[in-house]
């Protein structure tokens, strides 16, 4: 909630429903993942975030406002988890698909870090319908380095940071999502009002269920 480039966004207004709904009704749907944490901070004001949680039987997290991957690790920890499937929370068009879709590419590999979630390694994916999925051990090995503030903030930048230390992986986009010029992902205001014009564009939404990815890329690419 405490973006600075776009302040309270979680609670902003997309196609009639808050960011966070996005996020979470559409994250449920995943059917490779075994429990979904909200993690966030102390500050009062996301309180609402832990608020629609609730309404959604999500647990949530409260931890660390700038140790961000003291959170991670301490989720790890008491949920006795081997693997974090990390889904940002300005990703509203996530896509359970593509989530399952990366969890069981990394199941099937011995890779410590698999990632779908961005344009990256030449997958050539549009940027915001994955997720990230890191061992509890790879998670572990950082969190017992001596890192910088920049690295407690951004839970896997050491990852890309140290590539050599690590085995990564990542998958081929489908075709139908292969546009790795297109953000859809939610920091700056532009980024809002762009997403609000084009889910208005797209066909008549009930709920965040109701997007299909394909679909909506697909109307974005329209020439």
């Amino acid at each position: 909630m405490g973006s600075s480039r776009l302040p309270n966004k979680m609670s902003l207004d997309l196609a009639g429903f808050p960011i966070i709904d996005w996020v979470l009704t559409r994250t449920k749907q995943c059917k490779l993942i075994d429990k979904i944490v909200l993690a966030t901070s102390k500050s009062k004001e996301n309180n609402y975030l832990i608020e629609f949680a609730n309404k959604h039987m999500v647990q949530s997290f409260i931890g660390s406002e700038d140790n961000v991957l003291s959170r991670f690790l301490d989720i790890a920890s008491n949920e006795k988890a081997d693997i974090i499937v990390r889904i940002c929370a300005d990703n509203p068009l996530v896509d359970w698909v593509e989530v399952d879709k990366v969890i069981d590419y990394f199941l099937k590999s011995d890779l410590d870090y698999a990632f779908n979630h961005i344009p990256a390694l030449d997958n050539k994916y549009i940027d915001g319908v994955g997720a990230e999925v890191i061992s509890a051990q790879a998670l572990s090995k950082i969190g017992n380095m001596n890192l910088n503030s920049d690295y407690l903030e951004h839970v896997t930048k050491f990852i890309w940071s140290n590539k050599d230390l690590f085995k990564i992986g990542t998958l081929e986009a489908p075709a139908e999502l292969s546009f790795p010029k297109i953000r859809l992902d939610i920091d700056t205001k532009e980024d809002l009002l762009f997403l609000r014009k084009s889910l208005n564009n797209f066909d008549e939404i009930k709920s965040p269920i109701d997007c299909n990815i394909n679909s909506f890329v697909k109307s974005l690419t329209k020439t």
